[in-house]
């Protein structure tokens, strides 16, 4: 799976770009100003600057004067937000974790990030990560454990057998049709997987 990350790179020639919309997407509600967004990417204030302006330009940042400083912040309408918050969510923290181990987790038939982790929004009882198949429980946890290290937060997960999940949904169970009902990041799998 390292090819994600040679693809990442490709994809975003300069890094300083690709540090920002990291930071942007897994940061959603977190507006930064200049020197914040330096020290966060630990580049050349130069090179933040000319992202920062680049992005603002497209229309991915929204940017608001408070006091001497502008800050910058995510713009959660830009037309392609949903297509770069999948390929950053891949790459990094949980979603980058799942799939650069998914051969130790086993035979996963699918692995989504729900709308609750995509958002940021840490809610008790609200599940962040679904995992469907033959599952090393073990493995999960450990990875898991890691992510939430780093995070500093709870990962909620809930993991079915592909049979308990199809037995689910054609039951209609509540929690299944939200999940099918919200919106979604797939790490392993695609949306037919579900059927």
């Amino acid at each position: 799976m390292s090819n994600v990350f040679k693809s990442l790179d490709a994809l975003f020639i300069s890094k300083v770009r690709i540090k920002a919309l990291k930071y942007f997407v897994l940061n959603p509600e977190v507006p930064i100003h200049l020197r914040g967004a330096v020290r966060e990417f630990d580049e050349e204030i130069n090179a933040v600057r000319r992202e920062l302006s680049r992005l603002e330009e497209i229309g991915f940042l929204t940017s608001e004067p408070r006091g001497n400083k502008k800050y910058f912040a995510l713009n959660s309408r830009h037309i392609f937000l949903d297509e770069l918050t999948s390929i950053i969510h891949k790459s990094f923290g949980l979603g980058g974790a799942i799939v650069k181990n998914a051969s130790k987790i086993g035979e996963v038939k699918f692995a989504v990030l729900t709308e609750n982790y995509i958002r940021n929004l840490a809610q008790a009882n609200k599940v962040d990560l679904i995992v469907v198949g033959e599952v090393n429980l073990d493995s999960l946890a450990a990875i898991v454990a890691e992510v939430e290290k780093n995070l500093n937060r709870e990962v909620h997960y809930a993991v079915l057998k592909a049979a308990e999940f199809l037995l689910r949904k054609k039951r209609r169970d509540v929690f299944i049709m939200d999940f099918l009902m919200s919106n979604k990041t797939f790490l392993i799998g695609h949306s037919e997987d579900m059927n």
